[in-house]
């Protein structure tokens, strides 16, 4: 078969439309979950967040995180542990929101023990926010779970 202009540009037009109908089906199979609910509203209170986090600074290096077994340890500086008694713990999993992980309780002791059994492998941003007279607090950190 010899191909002329008529049939060289059907052939192109229809490999070009089924290109596009691929990367639509391809594109609505994958997830987009990498932006929070609440989008709009954390827009709104951004100011409020980096005033939260300038004054959070100074307690960057008081939180440590470590891997054992089969545990995650959070380990406080005493400073910490003197400005608060109830602390929310949240992990959260860019690439997977059904995998984030959101602990609340009371800090009684220098260090908090979560069971890797709640948690997924891979790479987990935490955020410990607390209250201290009447201000919040919070440190965020990057932590990656064997």
């Amino acid at each position: 078969m010899k191909l002329n202009w008529g049939n060289s540009i059907f052939l192109f037009l229809t490999v070009f439309v089924m290109m596009g109908i691929a990367f639509i089906v391809f594109s609505l199979s994958k997830s987009n979950d990498l932006v929070t609910t609440d989008y709009y509203q954390k827009g709104a209170d951004y100011t409020k967040q980096m005033e939260i986090t300038g004054r959070s600074a100074v307690y960057n290096d008081s939180i440590r995180l470590l891997n054992q077994n089969k545990n995650v340890i959070v380990r406080f500086a005493p400073t910490i542990n003197r400005m608060t008694d109830s602390m929310q713990v949240y992990f959260y999993r860019p690439s997977d929101k059904k995998l984030d992980f959101n602990f609340q309780g009371l800090i009684n002791a220098d260090s908090l023990i979560i069971k890797k059994e709640f948690l997924s492998g891979g790479r987990f941003k935490v955020k410990f926010q607390w209250l201290y007279n009447q201000e919040s607090y919070q440190v965020e950190k990057e932590f990656f779970i064997d």
